[in-house]
């Protein structure tokens, strides 16, 4: 029986691989035994939630409806972050077929541990799903999978706590330390694990830290620590794909379109901040944004005559209107309400922000890395690497797109092809 483990390390860009300064020893080891590429195309919006859905996908947001980390909710005039509280489970999100929802409808075991949009999946056996709040982890876990953590000693009341951006490391460890308890116990033919704080600490502190290689060669050492728990012949019997989602840029100010729009007249602030009312609101994701217009009126004449206006804000490299989205792999509000009717792009060195109160429209930022933008940028790609069960060794890959990692899956599990917008990797495959 083929047996598959993806690993996804949020944020470790391609650059990384080059660099001397991150020790990766394990994933190094991975590429000698197996198959490294060149950089890998994330999607766009660049964020966690649309990127790794994409992975499992093969299909970009446009297909499978995840737009970004964050949206605004059109009925509520609400924004929503899927990231803190997911909102919705997966079957109310994830609009294409999934290779865990493949695996398990072929009979494969499948597990995920902290993967994003997993909430509720139906056709994943085992799942821990990735949360920010305690109260949430405690509502929309699994009761047996609650169980099984606490039987086994897991500090099921620190979730939120250590979900909290500067103590991820902690429940990195406690990712890789569940991972080898379900391969032992549950025996996954399929199993999907996420590490986060190499991407907290990038946003935090900045790529190519003392910080950032930290974070890297901890994850490093957690890989390790899962792959050792395959035995000594573990890789000859188990695919091993490593990838990440995103690259990362460093940030030095921060752009609040809010600002902008509050001083054009759309948007209006009550006595206490509290917003009042807007006929256009900015939401951010970091390297880009959404711009959502409200009102009854003619939401496209708003959304055009805004155009302009934000394109001249320092910082903005691009904005695109709903015609333009097919060029960016995104769909319209007509096809997707959670997109906006304007989608900005922060220029290298930028990020967004949703600020709304003060005078500044470009400030300090409060974070010194991000990601967001489209895939063009050299920072921004992401990283691949495969070895052990049915992958060539000592192979070197160009360039390779997120929506390849998916179609290549398939056939490492001996699934059926599936349609998709990437490729099967056919030059790492034994």
């Amino acid at each position: 029986m083929p047996r598959v483990i993806l690993i996804s390390i949020d944020g470790l860009a391609q650059f990384y691989w080059t660099d001397p300064g991150a020790r990766m020893p394990v994933l190094r080891a991975l590429a000698e035994r197996g198959a490294v590429a060149g950089g890998m195309a994330t999607v766009f919006i660049s964020t966690t939630w649309p990127s790794h859905v994409s992975l499992v996908t093969g299909v970009g947001p446009r297909v499978h409806g995840v737009v970004a980390n964050h949206v605004l909710n059109r009925d509520t005039a609400r924004p929503e972050d899927f990231t803190g509280d997911p909102v919705y489970d997966a079957a109310d999100l994830v609009k294409a077929p999934t290779i865990y929802d493949r695996a398990h409808a072929a009979g494969l075991r499948t597990a995920a541990i902290d993967w994003p949009a997993t909430r509720r999946a139906a056709s994943l056996d085992f799942n821990l799903p990735f949360f920010k709040n305690q109260q949430v982890f405690a509502a929309h876990t699994a009761p047996a999978v609650w169980a099984e953590l606490r039987a086994l000693g897991y500090p099921v009341d620190r979730q939120g706590e250590w979900a909290e951006l500067p103590r991820r490391f902690l429940k990195d460890a406690m990712v890789a330390d569940l991972a080898i308890d379900v391969l032992r116990r549950h025996a996954p033919d399929l199993l999907l694990l996420h590490f986060l704080c190499a991407d907290s600490h990038q946003h935090l502190y900045g790529p190519r830290t003392p910080e950032a290689y930290w974070a890297i060669g901890y994850i490093d050492d957690l890989v390790g620590r899962v792959l050792a728990a395959l035995g000594p012949d573990g890789l000859d019997r188990t695919a091993v794909v490593v990838v990440s989602d995103h690259g990362f840029l460093p940030v030095s100010r921060e752009i609040r379109p809010n600002v902008r729009l509050r001083r054009r007249g759309v948007l209006r602030l009550a006595d206490d901040g509290g917003l009042a009312h807007a006929e256009a609101r900015f939401v951010m994701n970091h390297g880009a944004g959404w711009v959502y217009t409200l009102d009854g009126g003619d939401r496209a004449r708003l959304a055009r005559d805004l155009k302009a206006e934000l394109a001249s804000l320092e910082g903005v490299a691009a904005v695109w209107t709903p015609d333009e989205y097919a060029s960016i792999g995104l769909p319209t509000p007509e096809q997707n309400a959670r997109a906006g009717d304007l989608v900005l792009e922060a220029a290298p060195g930028y990020f967004m922000v949703d600020q709304m109160t003060g005078e500044e429209e470009l400030a300090t930022p409060r974070y010194r890395g991000t990601h967001g933008q489209r895939p063009e940028h050299a920072d921004n790609h992401a990283l691949f690497v495969a070895a052990g069960r049915s992958i060539k060794r000592g192979v070197t890959l160009g360039p390779i797109t997120s929506r390849d990692v998916a179609p290549t899956l398939d056939i490492l599990l001996d699934l059926p092809p599936a349609p998709a917008e990437g490729r099967v990797l056919t030059e790492i495959l034994a």
